[in-house]
Parts: structure tokens; sequence; C-alpha cells
């Protein structure tokens, strides 16, 4: 990844990004500094993009808002952003939000007054992310008949290597870790300074365990192997609250000496069906887990 922090989506072009916009009638926001109306002036405006030629397109105005005048603007510069989802897996698609620069080159006026479309030249490189498609359920202690959190040096590839990691921690005076929220595409864990932040590694990787109340006994738990997203609030000052990204989930089904770990990166199947029974989910949000 460059400086700047962006990189080409899907290692593609821009012209793909703008062509899946038009395609998907996906809202275009662009925030930017124009002169109108003989005046320089910063503008908010959403529109749908069309006329897409290599990185240049048009975007219709939907609506136009008059910003506070910021000094640092630069004129017939600005910033854009919109979203579309996008197989990541199979059978398995995400929503991505993608984020960018763009040039004003033309605009359109009507007959009234009014904007009618911006000719742009988008930005050769744009950053993306991967935005929260389900719901976050803040999470109790009630909720759960077990759950932990691990490191996992190592990815367990055999019931053998999983056996071992979890004799070898369950060894030790396990570190006090708190689920805050659980979502099928990750979960929020308050845990000690010394899980959340380990000296060796600076990219960690975690074995998350849970275990419903809803669910039977007899049903498997939830294991996935997860990744460290991004640090969140923590309710008070003891341990530090991580956002944890699944990545694979443990197939219970494949029951054989080796160990089968499914790509979960846009989401578990299988944890989404459990969380419905959950009534108090809190809106849809848009950050990862």
């Amino acid at each position: 990844m460059n400086s700047d922090a962006s990189f080409c989506l899907w290692n593609s072009s821009c012209h793909e990004a703008l062509a899946d916009a038009q395609n998907t009638g996906a809202n275009v926001h662009l925030e930017c500094c124009l002169i109108w109306c003989g005046e320089t002036a910063c503008i908010s405006v959403e529109g749908l993009v069309r006329e897409v030629n290599g990185r240049e397109a048009q975007l219709v105005v939907r609506s136009m808002t008059m910003q506070t005048q910021n000094h640092k603007a630069v004129v017939n510069q600005g910033k854009f952003y919109f979203s579309v989802k996008r197989h990541i897996a199979q059978d398995t698609t995400a929503r991505l939000g993608v984020y960018g620069t763009a040039q004003i080159l033309e605009t359109a006026v009507g007959p009234s007054g009014e904007m009618l479309y911006l000719s742009l030249r988008f930005s050769r490189h744009v950053t993306v992310r991967q935005l929260r498609s389900s719901k976050r359920i803040p999470w109790r202690a009630e909720y759960s008949r077990m759950s932990s959190v691990l490191l996992a040096p190592e990815r367990p590839d055999t019931t053998n290597d999983l056996r071992i990691m979890l004799e070898a921690y369950s060894q030790v005076a396990p570190p006090a870790t708190r689920i805050l929220d659980v979502s099928e595409g990750g979960a929020c864990v308050c845990m000690p300074e010394e899980l959340a932040m380990p000296s060796f590694t600076s990219d960690a990787t975690y074995l998350f365990f849970l275990q419903p109340s809803v669910m039977p006994v007899t049903v498997p738990p939830y294991v996935f192997l997860a990744k460290r997203a991004g640090f969140g609030k923590a309710p008070d000052a003891q341990g530090v609250a991580v956002r944890l990204r699944f990545q694979e989930e443990l197939d219970w089904s494949a029951r054989r000496a080796r160990l089968r770990w499914l790509n979960v990166k846009g989401g578990s199947p299988r944890l989404r069906q459990c969380l419905t029974q959950y009534t108090d989910a809190s809106k849809d949000q848009q950050d990862s887990a």
C-alpha cells in the first residue's frame, strides 16, 4: 500500500469501480469546491454515475447542499464515496465502500439555474473498506454458556493441533475476556493489554470460541480464526476493547482428523442464523467488525 493508503479497487482499474456504480445505480456522494454563481462555493452533491469512459464520467445530480466555506478547499477538486456489493468468496458477497478524489471538468446548469450534472475525472486509485452489512448484537454475560479468546500463533490444521492448543490454554489461568458485541462478521472483545497487543507480533491471529446459551447444548460451538481489525471504546478502565474480524470458521460437518476451515470474510451464515434469535440488536452499522 502506498503512502496515501490507497490501492486499486479489486486489483483492477478505477473504470471497474465506476462501471459497477453505474450498473448498480449506486448513490455517489461528492463534496467539492467550485465556482457557483460567480463565487467560490463548497457543496455536497448526491447523484448517479453515467457515461463512464475510463476514469471520466458524468455525475447526474439528485440533490445539492451548500456547505460551510472551507478556506483550504481547492477549486474544481473534491472527494467522493459510494458503496457496491462484490463477490469476495464463493457464494459470499460483501458491501464495499469506495473512496477517492475527483477533478471537476465541467458543470451543466439547467434553465432554472439548477445543477444538472458534473463531468468528473476520478482518481486512478481508490481506498476500499468492507462495510458492515449485518446487525451488531450488544452482548450480555447470560448470552454465553462459554466463550474465550486466545492467541493462535499457528493455524491448527488437525484435531490434535486444536486439542494441544486448548490444553495449553486451560493449564494456565485464562485471561479475563468479555464480549462486548457480536455480528456475523466479527466481534468486539474487552481483553487484557498483553492479549490485545502481544509484543511478538503486530498481526496476531486469534482463536475465538463461542457457545451461545440460546442454542441447544448438542449444537457445536462457534470457532473462528480472527484478525485484529482495530480498537473500540472500552466500557471501563479494565482492559482494551479489540475489534476482531472473522477470517475462517471451523466446519464441524467435516468429521475427519484434518480440520476444515471455511472462508467467512464476508460473514458466517451459521452465526447469522443464530443471531436472528436475539431481539435487542442495534441498528445496522457501517463499520467492519
